[in-house]
C-alpha cells in the first residue's frame, strides 16, 4: 500500500527529513506523483506504536523524536503523576521534558539545514556546468560570441 510521506512518517515514527534522505539514497521503495512522494508500506497492519525491541532489531526504523505537540494520553499521564508530586517538582519535570523535546527539534532542524546547504552547493555546481556548456555551444555555433565573464557568475 502506498502512503504519503507525512502519513508514513507518523505511522512508523520516522521523521520526514529521514524519509527524504532515504529516498535520495534510494534505500526505500518510493514513487513520485504530481510532485508528491509516496512510500510503499510493506506492513499495512503495523500500528503506530513501535516498541524499543522493534527499533533495536530493525535498524531502518529510527527512534521517534518527540515533538512539542503531545497527545492527550501523555498529558493525562503527566497530570496523574503531578497529583502525587509537589507542584514545583512536577513543573521542573515537565520543564525538563520540554527542554529535551525542544533540543531534539533543534537537532532535526540543524540536520535539515546541513542537507539544504549541500543541495544548494550541488545546484550551484550544476548551474556553473550548464552555463559553461551553454557558453561552449554558443562559441561553437557563433565564434564571435564572448559569453559571460566569470565576474558575472557570482553566486
Amino acid at each position: 500500500m502506498w502512503l504519503p510521506l507525512a502519513e508514513y512518517s507518523m505511522k512508523h515514527k520516522v521523521s520526514i527529513s529521514t524519509l527524504r534522505r532515504r529516498i535520495k539514497a534510494e534505500d526505500i521503495q518510493y514513487r513520485l506523483e504530481d510532485g508528491k512522494y509516496f512510500i510503499f508500506d510493506t506492513d499495512p497492519t503495523a500500528t503506530t506504536t513501535t516498541t524499543v525491541e522493534n527499533r533495536m532489531s530493525n535498524p531502518t526504523v529510527e527512534a521517534h523524536r518527540p515533538s512539542l505537540k503531545s497527545d492527550s494520553s501523555a498529558v493525562m499521564e503527566a497530570h496523574q503523576k503531578a497529583e502525587g508530586e509537589s507542584v514545583i517538582t512536577a513543573a521542573n519535570r515537565l520543564l525538563t521534558d520540554l527542554k529535551k523535546a525542544y533540543t531534539q527539534v533543534l537537532q532535526e532542524k540543524e540536520e535539515q539545514i546541513v542537507s539544504l546547504k549541500e543541495e544548494i552547493t550541488d545546484l550551484r555546481t550544476l548551474v556553473r556546468v550548464l552555463e559553461s556548456e551553454n557558453q561552449r555551444l554558443n562559441q561553437k555555433n557563433n565564434p564571435q560570441y564572448t559569453g559571460y565573464s566569470q565576474q558575472n557568475l557570482d553566486y
